[in-house]
């Protein structure tokens, strides 16, 4: 029994440690410049598609072990053009999470310069995984455990500290950070990203927990990522405000500005490296072991294999000097919505004996991913969509160009 629990103790803090990156240290100021106030109420509804998708994913881990995350399960279940069309669109969301990880390293490293920083992290990341560099787990946690001690003194100090008085300026209409509960659909959108590091609970070579007692790890991880990320957004929003927060590049250290905390700036310095590192390895390998199983898939060209390990990290470099990282969270997050949306799915074809979770989970999962998948920006809309439909696509052609050549 306590080798069971200290089991579930590790999967929870192995989750968290994927989870607390730049959707809690950059993703805040462009949820609040969509809702304003209703910022805690948009997390709320953000915890749902990701709790969902979690219970569906940690089922078919069971169900269908080893690489390939959700392209794997929908192959499996749903067939290759679904497949395909659900990887393109985690590869797509795998190098704009990089991207806004990297940026958010960049903004707290160096506010002034952020790109630089942002391009050394993630050449770093991608050559330590290219040498299949991998974090003591004891460290990890050690590191997990730092961020969320300085978290905690962070909730404490905003909350000790009384918030600079209100100016009493009435802010014109259009203004970012105004309460807008017609915007909660895609703030919970953003907010999303926030969330995605749970399938680091079910990815090959986690703490089998997650997939023995999943009706434990699940819930215990949700709920305290939730609880970290409202007691930290209702801080914030006390010392900020809504309007202050959403123009803000670094909304945690500003928050800390604002309650005398300056002296204190350092620990949230390091703290948000920690996290935007820790989150961007398992991004990066992520995207990598997905792209070599599309490859050996026959859905990505095979003949270039040795580049697929750049793929995400390129991409994502790219994302860094042309869009900055509340961009980037919002492209994320569609993609992830949508990808999610198949495996749930997918989920939906599990027999009884492979679910842990009753089958309605994955329908519900599947109908608020897609709900607030179409509530997303348009933009962000069309890129997922092109994503979908070239993916879709990508395997025909892949067989024509191999008749082709023989």
């Amino acid at each position: 029994m306590l080798r069971e629990r200290h089991g579930v103790v590790d999967a929870v803090i192995a989750g968290l440690g994927a989870m607390v990156g730049a959707g809690l240290f950059a993703g805040l100021a462009p949820a609040s410049a969509l809702v304003g106030g209703w910022l805690p109420v948009a997390m709320v509804i953000a915890a749902v598609p990701a709790v969902l998708s979690c219970c569906c994913t940690g089922d078919q881990a069971g169900a269908f072990p080893g690489a390939g995350g959700g392209y794997r399960y929908t192959r499996e279940q749903l067939g290759r053009w679904p497949a395909r069309m659900a990887g393109g669109l985690y590869l797509t969301s795998r190098a704009a999470a990089a991207a806004a990880l990297a940026g958010c390293f960049g903004a707290y490293v160096d506010p002034n310069r952020p790109a630089l920083p942002a391009l050394v992290l993630l050449a770093v990341v991608v050559a330590a995984d290219a040498l299949d560099l991998r974090l003591p787990q004891g460290i990890t946690k050690a590191l997990t455990i730092f961020v969320l001690v300085v978290l905690a003194l962070l909730v404490v100090v905003c909350f000790a500290i009384a918030p600079p008085p209100p100016t009493g300026v009435v802010l014109p209409p259009g203004t970012p950070g105004l309460s807008q509960p017609g915007e909660l659909l895609p703030a919970a959108g953003v907010l999303f990203f926030a969330f995605l590091g749970f399938e680091r609970i079910t990815a090959p070579g986690a703490d089998r927990a997650a997939v023995r007692r999943p009706k434990v790890v699940i819930p215990v991880l949700v709920s305290i990522a939730l609880v970290t990320y409202l007691a930290v957004s209702f801080a914030v929003l006390r010392q900020l405000g809504p309007t202050r927060l959403a123009v803000s590049a670094a909304p945690l250290r500003d928050a800390l500005d604002s309650a005398d905390g300056s002296s204190l700036d350092p620990l949230v310095t390091i703290a948000a490296v920690v996290a935007t590192t820790l989150a961007l390895l398992l991004v990066i390998g992520g995207g990598r072991r997905t792209a070599d199983l599309m490859a050996s898939g026959g859905d990505l060209p095979t003949d270039r294999s040795g580049l697929l390990r750049w793929l995400v990290g390129g991409e994502a470099a790219v994302g860094v000097l042309i869009a900055g990282p509340a961009d980037a969270i919002a492209l994320a997050a569609t993609c992830a919505l949508f990808y999610y949306a198949f495996t749930n799915a997918s989920a939906r074809l599990l027999s009884r004996e492979e679910r842990s979770w009753p089958a309605r989970t994955a329908c519900f999962g599947l109908g608020v991913t897609v709900l607030i998948g179409m509530a997303m920006p348009p933009v962000d809309l069309v890129i997922a969509l092109g994503v979908t439909v070239l993916a879709g696509a990508a395997g025909p052609l892949l067989a024509l160009g191999r008749s082709a050549r023989r």
